[in-house]
């Protein structure tokens, strides 16, 4: 669901009363996306409000493409873009990344697969708490490729990483996870 037109057009004349309420419409969205990308609570209050000021600076492209992009996703692209970039300049996140290319190395399928379904707001609690302990970057490449949908060549693009790198982290994210979530949830990670 859009924000009215109207309450976009006024968050482009500087009205604060509706950068507060366009605030409030998108807070949590772009909470959630934070959380999944971040450990510390001030690296997610900081990217938060960068990202609410991106969207703002960038309203003008929100309204000429108002009626063929939801609001939501162009929110949502900003913020991925701007963790990303975040992730590129932040040099303790870089350090993280293990280098492979090795060809022989290729994981043909990704997918997570379910025994039973989630049933109830624990499991999935659990599942967060299982995703906030992988390090930085199997975090960010799981979430990226799971959770958003990315392709590995446009993870390794983004991260600047090589795509097998890219593959590397989420086997790895996959594999502590189904570790962690054994006993708790009845996981099959391909």
């Amino acid at each position: 669901m859009n924000p009215p037109i109207e309450l976009l057009k006024k968050c482009t004349k500087d009205d604060r009363k509706a950068h507060y309420e366009l605030y409030n419409w998108c807070f949590k969205n772009l909470l959630n996306i934070c959380r999944r990308y971040y450990k510390n609570q001030e690296d997610i209050k900081t990217s938060l409000n960068n990202i609410f000021l991106k969207i703002i600076k960038g309203l003008d492209s929100a309204i000429g493409k108002y009626n063929d992009v939801p609001f939501e996703l162009w929110a949502k692209r900003i913020a991925i873009n701007h963790i990303i970039d975040e992730f590129r300049k932040n040099k303790k996140y870089r350090e993280n990344i293990e280098l492979v290319d090795d060809k022989d190395f290729l994981i043909s399928n990704f997918a997570i697969v379910e025994d039973n379904k989630i049933r109830d707001k624990e499991n999935l609690e659990e599942i967060n708490r299982a995703i906030e302990t992988l390090p930085e970057m199997s975090k960010t490449v799981f979430n990226l490729f799971v959770v958003d949908g990315y392709k590995h060549e446009e993870i390794a693009e983004m991260l600047k990483i090589s795509s097998n790198t890219s593959k590397v982290h989420l086997h790895r994210a996959k594999q502590k996870l189904q570790n962690i979530l054994k006993a708790t949830v009845n996981f099959i990670l391909l």
